[in-house]
């Protein structure tokens, strides 16, 4: 009997090392690695890879291919716009980049088989405490390294970098430039993820999480002053979202949030914005008619179609715009489907996680502005809320 309890606490420090491993390379250092051709290879990816197949050699070994049954619905409804995409391929043909459609496939087709089928169970068998206590650090941990960035950036005149770690080795003195950093002569808050909007996209995922876990005001103000300093609108309508959400039925309690953010802002655009800022003011950044580029994709859109009649390219900062546009009434239907069906799922079945779904619905919000789809580690943040999700909290 002691050694069966002895191996059974052993396999659960094993699960939650596993489970540390993947949050250090995934969450702090999302975009340590190297490329190969081109194609960046992060030590996070190469890691779920690994998780992929030590999870299916146990799953093997046991005879046994246990899968909750919301996770395999979720799973099934990312099917049909995969089969869409591939046979539009073959009619329309393809215009972006190799990287581009690698990472198409291991975002829609490799992502949503390894959380919803294959790590779902090994999910559960993790003590979800330790999960989300792990998340809560690491994302103050990120924040707060991400506001040092910031600063040291604006004395010293350029990011600190350690290549393989916190940039990968082949995009050294790259984050100045082609990683669309700047506002002015000042830059983004881009902590580990090498860029401001991609860093917010996937904190805000996470923000509920940490939200729940952190009693401490001050670390609730540093991740929130870091999604600020992002000086994305995407990410500030996001956490504007988020709170609207939890707050919805207090309204003494959203006043006052809203109030702290809006003096925030007043701080920062005086110290920043008015000297420093391509806009001149809060106010012009805010009611910038160009949309930071993204009318550019408003204008390219003309004409209404049921399949869409080009090649596909690649999925823009507005993403539901971006396939309506290349896929047509039906390819974004299908694409819907896919990432809609775990927040029908959630509210007609029962016990769920709910602090997950304010995680998924706030990306599906900010997707309407900048959801950085294609880009690592953002899908992997999503799937993994979206499992979470159907991880019963109460679990024994």
């Amino acid at each position: 009997m002691k050694n069966i309890f002895a191996l059974k606490l052993n396999n659960e420090r094993l699960r939650e090392i596993l489970f540390f491993l993947a949050v250090l390379l995934l969450v702090i250092f999302p975009k340590g690695g190297i490329k190969v051709a081109g194609i960046p290879l992060t030590w996070g990816y190469i890691y779920l890879g690994f998780l992929f197949i030590l999870t299916a050699i146990v799953i093997g070994s046991k005879f046994r291919f246990p899968v909750n049954s919301k996770h395999f619905m979720c799973f099934v409804a990312t099917i049909p716009f995969v089969v869409y995409f591939s046979f539009h391929l073959l009619l329309f043909g393809y215009e972006g980049s190799i990287g581009n459609f690698i990472a198409f496939y291991i975002s829609f087709v490799f992502l949503p088989f390894l959380f919803y089928i294959i790590l779902g169970y090994f999910l559960t068998k993790i003590d979800i405490d330790y999960i989300e206590k792990l998340i809560a650090n690491s994302v103050f941990i990120v924040a707060l390294y991400g506001i040092f960035l910031f600063i040291y950036k604006q004395y010293m005149g350029h990011f600190l970098e350690i290549p393989y770690i916190t940039v990968n080795a082949d995009d050294l003195g790259e984050l100045a430039g082609s990683k669309f950093n700047r506002r002015g002569s000042v830059s983004k808050l881009i902590s580990t993820y090498n860029n401001g909007n991609i860093f917010g996209v996937c904190t805000l995922m996470l923000f509920p999480v940490f939200y729940k876990r952190t009693t401490s005001k001050i670390k609730i103000f540093v991740v929130i002053l870091a999604l600020i300093l992002t000086l994305s609108r995407t990410v500030w309508i996001g956490l504007i979202f988020y709170f609207l959400m939890i707050y919805r039925n207090r309204l003494q309690q959203l006043v006052k949030v809203y109030l702290a953010g809006v003096v925030l802002l007043l701080v920062i655009g005086s110290f920043l914005m008015t000297k420093y800022f391509q806009y001149g003011s809060l106010e012009g950044f805010i009611l910038d008619s160009n949309l930071g580029g993204r009318m550019l994709q408003i204008r390219k859109f003309n004409e209404i179609t049921l399949f869409g009649n080009g090649p596909y390219k690649i999925i823009e900062e507005i993403v539901y715009l971006s396939i309506f546009r290349q896929f047509g009434i039906v390819g974004l239907l299908l694409f819907c489907v896919s990432f809609f069906a775990p927040v029908y799922l959630f509210f007609q079945t029962k016990n769920n996680n709910q602090v997950y779904l304010f995680g998924i619905l706030t990306y599906l919000f900010v997707c309407f502005s900048d959801g950085c789809m294609l880009l690592i580690p953002t899908l992997v943040f999503f799937y993994f809320i979206c499992t979470m999700a159907f991880i019963n909290q109460n679990r024994t």
